[in-house]
C-alpha cells in the first residue's frame, strides 16, 4: 500500500514538472527576459538662467511591441539625475521617460536594449514656461486655391516658430481642456468641410470666434519643435470672383498665395506679383510677400476663375508635393537646431 502511494505521488510530481517545463517553454521570449536593465537619465533646463529641475517627477512609460504595458515613477535628485532599474532588456520592450514641467510636457528619446546591453542613458530637455506670445511668428505660410464648379478648395500650410528659450503655454483657460489657448487661426465666413493636418488634431483644437484655437504648448524652436500646421476647407464663389481675407495674428516672415488657372487674375495691395508657375501643363498665378504684422488684414482678390474640368489628379499631386516641400524644409530646420545646454 505504501509503495503504491509513493508511486502515485511520484507520478504526480513528474506530471507537474513536465507540465511546468512545457508552460515555461511556451512563454514568449519577452516574458523570460532578464529584468536587469537600468536607465540612467538627466533632466536639463534649456532656458538661460532657468529654474532648478531637481526633485521633479519623472515617469517611465513601458511599451511591448508598441503597446503600453506599464508606468513607473521616480524623482530627480539634487543633481537633476534619475534612475530606473530592474527593467526588462528584451528587444521587444522599449522605454520613454517623460516629465511635466511648468504646465508643459516633455519626453526623451525612446530607448530599447540590445541583446548585449543592460544600461542606457537618457536626457530630457525642458524649458521655463511663459504666457507671452511675443516670440511666436509665422516663418512661412502657403495658401493654395483650387477652382471647382461650385466652390473653391483652399489649403493653408503654416510653419510656426517660437524664437525664445521659453515654452509658450498661453494664459487663457479653455473649458474642458487641460491646456490653455496658445495659437489662434482665422477662417473665412462660410468655410465648410474643415480638415486638420500636420500637428493639429481634434483633441488639440477648439472652435473659436472667426476660426479656431490651438491648445497645446509651443516649445522653443531651438528644441526642434517648429509647428507644421495644415488646414483645408471649402468656400463658395460667385461670378468667377473670390476675395481671400485673413487676419494676421502673429508676425509673418513669408506669405505665398497660389490660384489655379492659366487665365486667373489675382491682385493685392500688400503682395507682389509672382506671375505664372507651371506644373505638368497646368498654370497657377501667385503673389508673395512678407513682413506682415499682427493686426493686419491680408486681402487678395481673385477673378476670372473658371471651374472647367481642370481639377484633375495632377492638381492634387501638386498640392501633395507642396506639402512635402514644406515638410522637408521643416525637417531640415528641425535637424539643424542646436541641443540645449545643461544648467
Amino acid at each position: 500500500m505504501v509503495k503504491k502511494r509513493q508511486f502515485l505521488i511520484g507520478t504526480i510530481i513528474v506530471f507537474l514538472a513536465v507540465g511546468y517545463i512545457g508552460f515555461i517553454l511556451s512563454l514568449p521570449a519577452a516574458a523570460l527576459a532578464a529584468e536587469n536593465g537600468v536607465i540612467q537619465g538627466r533632466l536639463v533646463n534649456g532656458t538661460e538662467n532657468g529654474s532648478s529641475v531637481a526633485n521633479q517627477n519623472i515617469t517611465l512609460k513601458t511599451y511591448l511591441s508598441d503597446a503600453s504595458v506599464g508606468l513607473t515613477t521616480t524623482k530627480t535628485d539634487a543633481e537633476c539625475n534619475f534612475v530606473f532599474a530592474d527593467l526588462v532588456t528584451d528587444p521587444h520592450y522599449n522605454y520613454e521617460a517623460t516629465v511635466t514641467f511648468q504646465e508643459a510636457s516633455y519626453s526623451g528619446e525612446r530607448l530599447t536594449f540590445s541583446e548585449v546591453e543592460t544600461t542606457k542613458s537618457a536626457e530630457i530637455a525642458v524649458y521655463d514656461s511663459t504666457a507671452s506670445d511675443d516670440a511666436i511668428a509665422v516663418v512661412m505660410e502657403h495658401v493654395y486655391i483650387y477652382v471647382g464648379q461650385d466652390s473653391l478648395k483652399i489649403k493653408e500650410i503654416y510653419l510656426i516658430s517660437n524664437e525664445s528659450d521659453r515654452t509658450y503655454i498661453g494664459s487663457k483657460e479653455v473649458p474642458t481642456r487641460v491646456w490653455k489657448e496658445t495659437l489662434r487661426f482665422s477662417l473665412p465666413k462660410g468655410a465648410t468641410a474643415l480638415q486638420y493636418g500636420g500637428e493639429l488634431t481634434e483633441a488639440s483644437v477648439v472652435p473659436g470666434e472667426e476660426g479656431f484655437i490651438y491648445t497645446m504648448p509651443v516649445l522653443p524652436t531651438a528644441a526642434g519643435e517648429e509647428k507644421l500646421i495644415t488646414i483645408s476647407y471649402n468656400v463658395s464663389y460667385n461670378g468667377g470672383e473670390y476675395t481671400y481675407s485673413q487676419r494676421v495674428n502673429y508676425p509673418m516672415d513669408g506669405f505665398f498665395i497660389f490660384v489655379q488657372g492659366d487665365s486667373s487674375v489675382v491682385a493685392s495691395d500688400q503682395l507682389l506679383p509672382g506671375g505664372l508657375v507651371e506644373f505638368e501643363g497646368t498654370q497657377f498665378n501667385y503673389l508673395y510677400g512678407g513682413a506682415l504684422v499682427p493686426g493686419d488684414t491680408l486681402v487678395a482678390h481673385s477673378s476670372n476663375l473658371s471651374g472647367r474640368a481642370k481639377q484633375s489628379i495632377v492638381l492634387w499631386v501638386l498640392l501633395g508635393l507642396a506639402a512635402l516641400v514644406v515638410g522637408f524644409i521643416y525637417l531640415l530646420r528641425k535637424k539643424k537646431r542646436a541641443q540645449p545646454s545643461s544648467s
